[in-house]
């Protein structure tokens, strides 16, 4: 091949190349440029005018409108340890050398001398104060809030931070009203200066599940968090804290609920309370959400939370009965293949007892409402008010009856307070003072051997308490400075008041039983530490 048709075959070659490179760069021009110049601004108007940015808003809104009305609260929990060993008594046998053997006014090797820092020698118990914290949410504008029971259980120095004003960061000390463990609800009162936003109770039963749910609180302390999820069941049971309680009907969800979020709201898409969180399901050993929370039904607070706020308590309808579901066989043995609930005992002077209702009748109907297991029929009766006329629809025999009685009124053990123990009623829990007391009634004075029917007792004296040392249990409190005490509410109140003037000290004037069964007035002058 010549030079010349070399270089003419070579400058077709580049004009090729050159004319593909050039179509390229024109093709990714055209489309780039017809998406700079077209797609990007749809996109985007697309995306501000979607349905997602209108959820967006809603759940903007709610916390907008929520979050003010949700307060965190902490409460102070006296913790005791096993009493520490004595050493010297431990090792009072063991064969020291000679040049370790402790003379008759030393110590064991090891024991640290005659106590620890806290003063508390060996073979005492030691005292721990920790820190609880929860959520709760403004119930009325004069300072009644939600939690749950569990939050405040127990707890003394409770106090409240609110959120609805930057300008406020005060703890403001609460004060238990009512509590309710058979459905974890509790009410407690601050006094502030000023009427505080609320929330509103929704329609529990209105809800379906898949729809959105809000959560608000205080995870692990983290004020003021909100979480989104939906409603994952309905009427799931989370087992509560002793065996006559079980917490029924509750609401499943899956929006994050952590330790802290206890007593806080479940909202809808409109801000209202759904449900109170309660619980969770964590498998790890460190607690956490793993997407199983549970909440506390709006139409249950309904029907609780007007009690507590009146009462200080919840009063049941009761049979007085022991029963049992029915398993498979059982159903085909009893004639109930619907199920209901086995009657397997009756207790002496129960209501039941005053009825024609037989032990091994089943129970498949109160008033005309179906009843399939136990669940059902305690959920029916406790709904129900003291001296409430009742139907019961039984199979005996697998024969039908009919048979009618009057509901007693739930005794205080089976709701999950010993008798007495409904706070704001005949005992408190333990106060900011680190003292509890109760109501004078005929079983307390005879377990206490008081001399006197009525008044206010000391039941416990926190070893943690100023007054403690100087009150003892079984003193009945006559006066705290000028303030005549006759009822756990006059505690409770007085209490309050000087703990919201942040008084130095209080006076007690006690009346005590002496060594010779006389009775003798004591004067206590008990520090605060408010």
């Amino acid at each position: 091949m010549d030079r010349e048709g070399f270089a003419h075959r070579h400058s077709h070659l580049i004009i090729i190349l050159l004319a593909g490179v050039l179509g390229a760069c024109l093709t990714l021009v055209g489309i780039y440029g017809f998406r700079g110049h077209m797609a990007t601004p749809q996109v985007l108007a697309d995306v501000n005018n979607s349905a997602a940015v209108a959820v967006q808003n809603a759940f903007v809104d709610v916390a907008a409108r929520t979050l003010p009305a949700v307060v965190n609260i902490s409460a102070e929990h006296v913790t005791r340890e096993k009493a520490q060993p004595d050493l010297n008594q431990l090792f009072k046998d063991f064969p020291f050398p000679p040049e370790l053997k402790p003379g008759p006014d030393e110590k064991t090797p090891g024991s640290g001398g005659g106590g620890d820092e806290q003063g508390q020698g060996q073979g005492q118990p030691q005292v721990e104060r920790g820190q609880s914290l929860g959520s709760g949410w403004i119930y009325s504008p004069d300072g009644y809030i939600v939690t749950n029971y569990h939050v405040i259980q127990g707890g003394t120095n409770i106090k409240v931070t609110l959120y609805d004003n930057p300008n406020d960061d005060r703890q403001y000390p609460a004060r238990v009203i009512g509590s309710d463990p058979r459905t974890e609800l509790a009410v407690i009162k601050i006094d502030a200066p000023r009427k505080l936003p609320t929330i509103s109770l929704g329609d529990s039963e209105a809800v379906k599940v898949g729809q959105w749910a809000i959560a608000v609180g205080s995870p692990f302390g983290l004020q003021q968090t909100t979480t989104v999820g939906v409603i994952s069941a309905k009427g799931r049971f989370v087992p509560g804290g002793s065996k006559y309680i079980r917490i029924g009907d509750v609401i499943q969800t899956d929006a994050a609920i952590n330790p802290g979020n206890s007593g806080g709201p479940l909202c809808n898409v409109a801000g209202q309370v759904i449900g109170i969180n309660v619980a969770i399901v964590s498998p790890g050993m460190v607690p956490g959400n793993v997407g199983i929370g549970f909440a506390i039904p709006a139409n249950t607070a309904k029907t609780i939370l007007p009690q507590l706020v009146k009462s200080g308590k919840v009063a049941r309808g009761w049979l007085g009965i022991t029963i049992e579901d029915l398993d498979p066989n059982m159903r085909d043995f009893y004639g109930a293949p619907s199920g209901g609930a086995l009657v397997t005992g009756i207790q002496q002077e129960a209501p039941a007892a005053q009825s024609d209702l037989k032990e091994e009748d089943v129970i498949v109907a109160i008033d005309g409402q179906k009843v399939r297991d136990t669940w059902e029929l305690q959920k029916h009766v406790s709904e129900r008010a003291p001296g409430s006329e009742l139907t019961l629809d039984i199979l005996r025999g697998k024969q039908p009856m009919q048979v009618k009685l009057k509901l007693g009124e739930m005794p205080a053990k089976y709701t999950g307070l010993e008798t007495g123990k409904a706070a704001g009623g005949t005992e408190s829990a333990l106060t900011a003072l680190g003292l509890k007391v109760a109501a004078i009634t005929p079983d307390v004075a005879k377990a206490l051997d008081l001399g006197r029917k009525t008044g206010v007792v000391i039941l416990q004296v926190d070893t943690a308490s100023p007054a403690y040392g100087q009150v003892q249990r079984g003193d009945v409190i006559a006066k705290i400075n000028d303030t005549t005490v006759t009822t756990v509410a006059d505690y409770q109140r007085v209490v309050a008041d000087a703990q919201k003037a942040k008084a130095k000290f209080l006076i007690f004037r006690l009346e005590r039983k002496g060594e010779e069964g006389e009775t003798m007035t004591v004067v206590a002058d008990i520090p605060t530490q408010w």
